[in-house]
């Protein structure tokens, strides 16, 4: 992918109002978790979960902790991000028996690199994880909208949800996760007039400052 084709995707996405009632072919949203799972995270750890909703009643029990924003309901899969809330210890043991399966170094290069991920981590408390992991998701779903671009997937953010109820109605404090945000995919309407209106973003000289001592 060139320059020029990367400004195309970014130009075609848009925060859809309106998603048709074709759906997206599963093997596409494998391929696009994939591509996320590529994305940038913080020691390589992925502190976090994506999980698939594409049961109308999931979504619908969902919908009154929504904001009224019918996409959660009306979308061929449902994206939920969730931070992974069990103990960061333990996230960096897995994360360090799969890093021995997939490079071949000394012992002692391992284990300095488990210790390190630890101390670093070590001053976190629950609040402070959750904030971490939620940068973490913030980072792979920037990756998420480029690759979902790449795949004529129509994907649209959104945070203005009351976390803390959907946690409940799917029960994942018992899988030790916290929701973060939801990510409806699908194709979008064809009376959807946002899909070709211009976008409206700030100038380069608006948005950039350089800065010297």
């Amino acid at each position: 992918m060139n320059i020029t084709q990367l400004e195309s995707l970014l130009n075609w996405r848009y925060a859809v109002r309106k998603f048709s009632d074709q759906p997206v072919e599963q093997a596409k949203v494998d391929k696009l978790i994939e591509l996320t799972g590529l994305s940038a995270s913080s020691y390589g750890l992925q502190s976090y979960k994506i999980l698939q909703i594409t049961c109308h009643r999931t979504k619908q029990a969902m919908f009154p902790y929504s904001y009224g924003q019918q996409k959660v309901v009306d979308n061929s899969h449902l994206l939920l991000f969730a931070a992974d809330m069990s103990p960061l210890n333990s996230q960096v043991e897995h994360y360090m028996d799969n890093f021995r399966r997939q490079r071949d170094l000394t012992e002692d290069t391992y284990l300095t690199m488990e210790t390190g991920i630890k101390s670093a981590l070590s001053g976190m408390n629950k609040d402070a994880q959750y904030i971490w992991c939620s940068e973490q998701i913030h980072l792979a779903v920037g990756t998420l909208l480029v690759a979902a671009a790449s795949l004529e997937i129509d994907a649209c953010p959104i945070t203005g949800i009351e976390k803390g109820e959907i946690d409940k109605i799917l029960g994942l404090e018992a899988m030790h996760l916290r929701t973060v945000l939801v990510v409806p995919l699908g194709i979008r309407c064809s009376s959807d007039k946002n899909a070709t209106a211009p976008k409206v973003r700030k100038t380069q000289a608006k948005l950039s400052i350089e800065m010297t001592l």
